[in-house]
């Protein structure tokens, strides 16, 4: 069956002008952000996936939702969605079933601004599920206000890093036990706007209000240094991982896409947030059709285990290619993951 698309009415906001306008030195390339040339076809390219598991964060609306409606199209056994508001993951879990067999999908509810509660479900997956073939990390707050959650921390690191990577470590000796299977990082390359004086050095500095868009791009920015932490540490034979285990870690952007958080932008930049949403809305992909082809490549597709395509950052819609040289600064991915497991294990345990 070919893949309708799914009407989406609202944008990311700031994927374009808002966004390049709060670093003025950076230079951002704005092709990735505009539809180009698709090297994927997600109705042909994407193999069988009977009999496997997958675990997506955020799949009950835009990329997730895209990613998930192929996952099941293409016979996975089990999808599994995490996300927090029930009515929106209903009205997904129905409009599976014209993707397929929508009974291979379920919710579990999911607040990732609560990282107990997100704990409490990663166990719970973690004793669930005998097999993981991938775990894409794709739920985020757009460009918006600065808030904190219940546990003190920006809703934006929290949300978009730190409980995504709980879930990760809880779910690690699954993805041990699988053979090929993929970790994906739903990235963007906005983290390209990051601040250069970012160094994760403590909690102050993370929930300093440092603007809707930074608080963005940094947490953009936290995915691809997470992504290429943990592939050092499973270079070193690190948190369970064996010498030449087929495990496969990327991070993707998807370009510049239709999704369901304009509001947060419109709340953080008013009449220029709506004006600029409406002048970008022409330009953004569908999320069903376009926007989910990297994170599907990065998780699906046999060329990632027969390139040994590891430790990457791969843009629209498989070009592995390099991320910003501040993404590439391996001591500053150390600082970001000591400082997120020392928040863990001081709310967590």
């Amino acid at each position: 069956m070919r893949l309708s698309l799914r009407v989406v009415c609202n944008v990311k906001l700031s994927r374009t002008s808002i966004l390049l306008s709060t670093n003025k030195h950076r230079s951002f390339n704005m092709s990735s952000l505009l539809p180009g040339s698709n090297t994927l076809n997600p109705d042909e390219d994407i193999p069988d996936l009977s009999g496997k598991h997958y675990i997506v964060t955020g799949g009950s609306a835009g990329i997730g939702f895209g990613i998930a409606a192929h996952l099941i199209q293409h016979n996975a056994e089990n999808v599994t969605i995490l996300s927090n508001k029930e009515d929106h993951a209903q009205s997904a879990l129905e409009e599976l079933k014209e993707f397929g067999d929508a009974t291979k999908a379920h919710w579990v509810k999911c607040d990732l601004e609560d990282l107990a509660f997100t704990d409490r479900v990663a166990d719970e997956l973690a004793s669930s599920q005998d097999r993981l073939d991938g775990l894409v990390l794709n739920a985020g707050i757009g460009v918006g206000v600065y808030n904190e959650t219940k546990d003190r921390l920006d809703s934006h690191f929290q949300v978009n890093h730190l409980s995504q990577l709980a879930l990760l470590l809880k779910l690690l000796p699954r993805l041990h036990r699988t053979p090929g299977a993929r970790v994906v990082f739903e990235s963007s390359d906005l983290h390209r706007g990051a601040d250069y004086g970012t160094n994760f050095k403590d909690e102050a500095e993370i929930n300093t209000d440092i603007g809707p868009t930074r608080l963005y791009n940094r947490t953009k920015l936290a995915q691809i240094l997470t992504m290429r932490a943990l592939q050092r540490r499973k270079e070193a034979g690190e948190l369970g991982f064996q010498p030449g285990q087929k495990i496969f870690i990327n991070a993707v952007h998807p370009g510049g896409v239709a999704t369901d958080q304009p509001l947060q932008a419109e709340d953080a930049y008013g009449i220029l947030g709506v004006v600029g949403h409406k002048l970008v809305r022409p330009f953004m992909k569908d999320p069903v059709s376009e926007g989910c082809r990297p994170a599907l490549y990065a998780t699906t597709s046999p060329e990632i285990e027969e390139k040994g395509i590891s430790g990457q950052y791969i843009v629209p819609d498989k070009k592995v290619t390099s991320p910003s040289k501040q993404a590439q600064n391996d001591e500053l991915g150390e600082a970001l993951w000591r400082l997120s497991i020392r928040i863990l294990d001081d709310r967590i345990g």
